[in-house]
């Protein structure tokens, strides 16, 4: 007669604790999942909340971020660990990813919020004025007098789209050198109909200040030669609208929707790679696997 399971019969050893085992892939798999998307969350909220003002200790920061991934994957490759690996990949790759979209909304959104919001505000401007005065200007009140004169529109085609542009003036002085064109794009024929922003509406004099673009510089260009105007060599590009603030509004709830779409495709994407790296990156090692006894 003899025990049941002894190491003399050559029957396998029951590894202990299964659930314990079991507890502790799942957290495994839940950090492999959790942390890199940390990682993502935490760049773009940099990008958005933190560049602008202090982009030192940004760079500091995407610098420890890419320190951590880099640790987890010497680990992982020191220890033969297949869930520091899988961390350590996916850290690298949503700090990649996550810098790309968070300069990417920087350089089309943010840039261009931080711009309007902190520019300065000037009222009753006289649009014959020398357009240097109003340097720093993010938003323009205009003289109550002032109008579009779409009689001189020019639509510039170029890039699937066209480049409308005006000139602001006043109505004794239609004829003077232009120091502010009003803009817009696909709002516009080649020669007429201006209606770009609210640059039509009666009554309408506010506008934001636009960056300086060589597609609107050539459709003034091409109206300075049409309708024999001269244009300031400091001359403003100018969107009429209603409200700045609303305009102003707009570009950051657009930014912020997208990183928020981001964030969640981001997040799935973790979770898919976490689920499929964790199968790949993370065998059974030695300590794992059933222990077997031979006689």
């Amino acid at each position: 007669m003899h025990a049941g399971g002894g190491r003399g019969n050559g029957e396998p050893i029951v590894p202990p604790l299964p659930l314990k085992r079991q507890r502790s892939r799942f957290t495994d798999v839940t950090v492999t999942i959790v942390l890199p998307w940390l990682v993502f969350f935490l760049v773009l909220s940099m990008f958005l909340f933190a560049y602008h003002d202090m982009k030192l200790l940004v760079w500091i920061l995407l610098g420890a971020c890419l320190a951590l991934a880099l640790l987890f994957l010497s680990i992982g490759c020191a220890v033969r660990s297949g869930t520091f690996l899988a961390i350590g990949y996916l850290c690298l790759t949503s700090l990649l990813v996550g810098g790309t979209v968070g300069f990417w909304l920087d350089r089309e959104y943010l840039q261009r919020y931080w711009e309007l919001d902190e520019g300065n505000e000037y009222k009753d401007v006289d649009p014959m004025s020398d357009a240097r005065e109003t340097r720093e200007a993010a938003v323009l009140h205009f003289a109550s007098d002032t109008f579009v004169d779409d009689r001189r529109t020019i639509g510039f085609v170029a890039e699937g789209g066209i480049f409308c542009v005006a000139p602001v003036a006043l109505p004794v002085h239609a004829n003077a050198s232009v120091e502010y064109w009003a803009v817009g794009q696909d709002c516009c024929e080649m020669r007429s109909n201006f209606e770009c922003g609210t640059a039509r509406d009666l009554g309408a004099i506010t506008a934001v200040v636009e960056r300086p673009n060589d597609l609107y510089t050539k459709a003034i260009y091409e109206a300075a030669s049409v309708y024999s105007l001269n244009s300031s060599a400091y001359s403003k590009l100018v969107s009429f609208v209603n409200d700045p603030q609303v305009v102003i509004g707009d570009i950051w709830d657009e930014a912020l929707t997208i990183a928020l779409v981001a964030m969640m495709m981001d997040l799935c994407m973790c979770t898919a790679a976490g689920l499929v790296l964790t199968k790949i990156l993370v065998p059974l090692l030695p300590e794992e696997q059933p222990l077997l006894s031979h006689g």
